[in-house]
């Protein structure tokens, strides 16, 4: 039964437990780290609120099909496993694999502590060797308004890149195109 709770909280980012509390999948945004110049990747995080449980339809629809059951078996089922996870829970506390640690805490209160998986896909950037690495930081704290710090860098000529304003001659390309439509309208009539 946990592992089709676990594939229904990876696929739809939530779901309750009756008598627990819902569980939800947060994006945690990438971050940069300047005191130890790396740059963290988005990376996702389980939490938990003791509320009021959110199972939906849909949830026991899923678990009557994977199960091969009707959707009273299968809804009594699942009663039974949130029912063991709840008195786990009350009396240890129950490690609940990928996901984290449920216990009950001093206050009578589920308090949840998130399994922190690394993902070796995607590790931080380290910015030792780039030029904004060596770069100074300078922290701006002022009325609120948006200010854009820029300091020069010191780069190797191939490195630059120059624009500039070339001639338009959008209007050669023209010509050319009217020229050869009366040429075609001369050659078809005459």
């Amino acid at each position: 039964m946990y592992e089709l709770f676990y594939k229904y909280l990876i696929v739809n980012q939530k779901i309750g437990l009756p008598g627990v509390g819902n569980f939800y999948i947060q994006t945690i945004p990438s971050k940069i780290d300047i005191v130890h110049r790396t740059v963290s990747a988005p990376a996702q995080a389980v939490h938990f609120s003791p509320d009021t449980p959110l199972n939906d339809r849909s949830f026991f629809d899923y678990l009557s099909r994977e199960m091969r059951l009707n959707g009273i078996e299968a809804v009594t089922q699942f009663n039974e496993f949130s029912q063991s996870i709840h008195e786990n829970a009350m009396q240890s506390g129950v490690v609940l694999p990928g996901i984290g640690t449920l216990k009950l805490g001093e206050d009578g209160a589920f308090i949840f502590h998130p399994e922190i998986k690394s993902n070796p896909l995607l590790p931080n950037i380290h910015l030792d060797n780039s030029v904004a690495a060596n770069a100074n930081i300078v922290s701006v704290y002022d009325s609120g308004e948006t200010k854009i710090i820029t300091q020069e860098a010191i780069a190797p000529e191939e490195e630059k890149i120059v624009i500039r304003e070339s001639d338009d001659y959008w209007w050669v390309y023209a010509i050319i195109l009217a020229l050869m439509g009366l040429g075609a309208l001369l050659y078809y009539y005459i």
